[in-house]
C-alpha cells in the first residue's frame, strides 16, 4: 500500500477544481487501503488526524490566489520538514500550478509526482486580449510576472518523476511552453462522483428546494468569477435568449475577488437583462448536486480551461451542456451528440444552442442521457483512480 503526501493549497472547504481533485482522489485511494496525508491552506493552522490512514495539515493563508500560493509554499516546506521523521511517506503528489518547486524539501518521500490543472503561461496566454479593467488583482499579478510564475513551476515540473497532465491539451500545452521530456508525462482526466452527481428525479422539487420559481426555465453556470470565464459572453447570449423565453433565469454560482460582481451586474444593466440573473455567490459543496438538479440547461461559457470539473459535474447530472470548444472541453463532449459546443467569445451562437435546448426538450433530453453515459463510462473517479495508482507504480519502481 502506497503512502502519498497531496501538497494543495485548496482542499476543504472545496472552492476549487484543485481542491476538489485531492478530495476525491484521496478518498478513492483510501478505499483501497493507501494513505493519504493532506498539507493544505486553510483560515487556521491546525493537524487533524482522522484516522490512521488519513491526516489533515492546515496551513493558515491568505485569500488572494497567487500570492497565497507563495505563501503557502513556505509554510508547506517548514510544515514537510518537521513531519518528515514522524509520518514515512512514499511519494509526494503535488498540484500545479499553484505550488512552486521550492514547496517540497530534497529527499522528503521516496520520488515526486505532478497533477498539472493548467499552466501559468496557457493562463496568461488566454486573458491577454482582455480589457484590464476586466481582469482581477489577481489576473493582474499573474499577467504582470508570468515570467517569474513559470520559473518555479517549470522547475516542479523538472523535479517531477512523472506527470499527470489532466488532458491531451494539458501535455500539448506543456510541451509547447515547458522544456520537458514528453515520456514523462501521462494524461488522465479528472473524474467526478456519479453517486453525488446524478440526475434529479424531481427537478421542480428540486428548484423549490433551493427558492428558485419552479415555472422559471434555469439556465446554469458554476464556477470563479474569473475573466477566462466568458461571463461578458454569458450575459450577451442572455438578450438573445430572454427575448424568446421571458421566464429564463440566468443562475451564476462562484465567488470572486472585490467588485466582480458588481462589473457583472453593471454590464448585465447595460444589456437590460439584470432582472434575469441570480448571483447564488460561493454555492456550498453540498448543496451543490441540487443546484446541478434544479437545473434545465448548462452554460459555460469559458475562452480556457483544461478539463473543468463545473462540466463534468453537469454531464454526470444528466443536463444538456452547452460551451465552448476550448481547452480540454472537446475530450469529453462531442457537438451534437453528448452536448453542444460553441466558439468561444460568440454569444450569437451561445444563444443559439441555449434556444435550441429549450425549443426542443425530447432531443436536449436524449443528449443529457447520453451525456450521463459519458461520465459513467469514462470519467467515473473509480476507473481513474487505477490509472492514478499506474503511475504511482511506475514512480516508484
Amino acid at each position: 500500500m502506497v503512502k502519498v503526501c497531496f501538497i494543495s493549497p485548496e482542499y476543504l472547504p472545496l472552492s476549487g477544481g484543485t481542491g476538489a481533485y485531492v478530495y476525491y482522489l484521496s478518498n478513492e485511494l483510501m478505499k483501497y487501503g493507501n494513505s493519504a496525508y493532506i498539507v493544505t491552506g486553510y483560515d487556521e493552522s491546525r493537524d487533524v488526524k482522522v484516522n490512521q490512514q488519513h491526516y489533515v495539515f492546515f496551513l493558515k493563508t491568505l485569500k488572494a490566489p497567487v500570492v497565497k500560493s507563495f505563501l503557502f509554499a513556505g509554510s508547506a516546506y517548514r510544515k514537510l520538514n518537521k513531519i518528515r521523521g514522524r509520518l514515512p511517506v512514499d511519494l509526494v503528489h503535488v498540484n500545479l500550478p499553484l505550488v512552486p518547486s521550492f514547496t517540497v524539501p530534497r529527499g522528503f518521500g521516496k520520488t515526486l509526482i505532478s497533477t498539472v490543472h493548467s499552466t501559468w503561461k496557457g493562463e496568461a496566454e488566454a486573458i491577454k486580449g482582455e480589457p484590464y479593467s476586466r481582469l482581477n488583482s489577481n489576473e493582474r499579478f499573474m499577467v504582470s510576472f508570468n515570467w517569474f510564475l513559470r520559473i518555479f513551476e517549470q522547475g516542479m515540473l523538472e523535479r517531477s518523476n512523472k506527470i499527470i497532465a489532466v488532458s491531451e491539451y494539458t501535455k500539448h500545452e506543456l510541451l509547447k511552453y515547458y522544456r520537458l521530456d514528453g515520456n514523462k508525462i501521462r494524461v488522465i482526466h479528472n473524474g467526478v462522483d456519479v453517486n453525488k452527481f446524478k440526475p434529479a428525479t424531481d427537478k421542480l422539487k428540486a428548484k423549490a428546494e433551493l427558492g428558485f420559481n419552479p415555472e422559471d426555465k434555469a439556465i446554469l453556470s458554476v464556477g470563479r468569477l474569473y475573466a477566462r470565464k466568458g461571463l461578458f459572453t454569458l450575459i450577451e447570449s442572455m438578450s438573445f435568449v430572454t427575448r424568446k423565453f421571458k421566464n429564463a433565469k440566468f443562475i451564476i454560482a462562484g465567488k470572486g475577488l472585490s467588485n466582480e460582481v458588481k462589473k457583472l451586474v453593471s454590464y448585465a444593466a447595460k444589456l437590460g437583462v439584470k432582472d434575469n440573473i441570480i448571483f447564488t455567490g460561493y454555492f456550498p459543496d453540498k448543496k451543490l448536486p441540487k443546484l446541478y438538479q434544479a437545473a434545465d440547461i448548462f452554460a459555460f461559457s469559458t475562452f480556457y480551461e483544461n478539463l473543468p470539473f463545473a462540466v463534468l459535474e453537469a454531464l454526470s447530472t444528466g443536463l444538456p451542456v452547452v460551451t465552448t470548444k476550448v481547452g480540454g472541453i472537446p475530450e469529453m463532449i462531442e457537438d451534437g451528440k453528448n452536448g453542444f459546443l460553441v466558439q468561444p467569445f460568440n454569444s450569437r451562437e451561445l444563444a443559439d444552442r441555449i434556444l435550441y435546448n429549450l425549443e426542443h426538450p425530447e432531443a436536449a433530453s436524449e443528449m443529457a442521457l447520453l451525456a450521463r453515459k459519458t461520465i459513467e463510462n469514462q470519467f467515473d473517479w473509480r476507473l481513474i483512480v487505477k490509472k492514478v495508482v499506474k503511475v504511482y507504480d511506475e514512480a516508484l519502481s
